[in-house]
């Protein structure tokens, strides 16, 4: 019986549409064997909320270099909201912004926090907010900072005997327990190295104010200082006592191109974000009340730079033998007689002064610091 026509043909394109069908699988199956990649993971994502720029010389850049850093060992990607002050609307934002995103951890490089901010961070309870702060932490915000007066100390070492005119000078925003604790251990370095130097302080009045920071630096050169250091966010200071012809220890970079730049007083912020992050982020939440990082010179987190070639050898063999004495837990910074700039006495001669003591309640200045109106 024969095959009609119609029937082969329907034969043969059941046979082709099965053959192609076949070479398609076969095809898929090559490529999925050449060309396999395992699905694209979610990378995990930080905040970092700035007061000025990320590229701005100073506290702005080694904190944004220092997380960027500790982030992309870990595997994670940085957002960042730069030059952020403003209104408590524009840090809602911002965070709402975060929280499209996907972030739950921002870190907040502020040196204060007013308490309307903090209120805001309560708002956000599935965020965990870092702040650069010792004097407080709560459920959702962990504290960190780093022990950066232990180095300062040093700073003033090198001031007290490097001045010739025994005139000190050092610049900072305003009083308050970050800065106290930094100027007052500068000034117990100076009096340690030469007791009868001078320590003059000026006030710019912010964190980041150049004029304000120059006009300081002019008002310290009248006052015939010869060495000085700062505590400000930029660069200026030390520009400026560059210009000045006076010697300086910088306050966050070593810069050996410039003449006058004896050292600096630094912290490794990449080493701290990469603990603090590789600790916690196994664990889950970081933050919990009370909970605060203050790591300094035992950890290795806070250093003094090289030092110049035109620091002395005296400085350079006192700095070397205090590095020695304080891993030896000797010559403490705020241990023995103590007075404040009124006359009171505020740490007895066998006394040390507490960590808590030291974070929170330093309100007050060491004797010998001299206010330059």
């Amino acid at each position: 019986m024969k095959i009609s026509e119609e029937k082969r043909l329907e034969t043969r394109q059941r046979h082709f549409i099965m053959g192609l069908a076949c070479l398609i699988l076969i095809c898929i199956g090559v490529s999925v064997v050449q060309f396999h990649t395992e699905p694209r993971q979610t990378r995990p994502k930080i905040g970092m909320i700035m007061r000025g720029s990320k590229d701005q010389d100073g506290w702005n850049k080694v904190q944004y270099e220092g997380l960027r850093d500790a982030a992309k060992e870990l595997g994670m990607d940085v957002i960042v909201k730069e030059n952020t002050i403003g209104t408590i609307g524009d840090y809602k934002k911002i965070l709402n912004s975060f929280v499209a995103q996907g972030i739950q951890r921002v870190v907040v490089t502020l040196h204060r926090y007013p308490p309307e901010l903090r209120e805001l961070f309560r708002q956000y309870p599935n965020m965990e907010f870092i702040l650069q702060t010792t004097e407080f932490s709560e459920n959702n915000m962990l504290s960190c900072s780093t022990r950066l007066f232990e180095v300062q100390y040093l700073a003033g070492l090198i001031a007290g005997y490097q001045t010739e005119t025994g005139m000190v000078g050092y610049v900072a925003p305003f009083p308050c327990v970050e800065v106290n604790r930094g100027l007052n251990a500068f000034t117990i370095g100076v009096k340690r190295a030469n007791p009868s130097a001078r320590v003059k302080v000026a006030w710019s009045s912010d964190w980041d104010t150049p004029e304000r920071e120059r006009a300081a630096v002019d008002s310290l050169a009248m006052e015939n200082v010869d060495v000085m250091s700062y505590q400000q966010d930029g660069r200026t200071v030390a520009d400026a006592a560059e210009k000045w012809g006076i010697d300086y220890i910088d306050a966050h970079e070593f810069h050996p191109e410039h003449k006058h730049c004896l050292t600096a007083v630094q912290s490794d912020w990449r080493t701290v974000y990469h603990n603090l992050l590789s600790r916690h982020v196994r664990k889950g939440r970081m933050a919990n009340a009370n909970n605060y990082l203050w790591q300094g010179f035992l950890e290795h987190i806070v250093s003094v730079a090289q030092l110049s070639e035109w620091v002395s050898p005296k400085a350079r063999e006192q700095i070397a033998r205090s590095v020695r004495d304080r891993a030896k837990g000797q010559r403490l910074i705020y241990g023995g007689e103590i007075y404040d700039n009124n006359g009171v006495k505020r740490c007895d001669d066998k006394e040390i002064l507490s960590n808590e003591y030291l974070r929170v309640h330093m309100n007050w200045l060491v004797r010998g610091v001299e206010q330059v109106e």
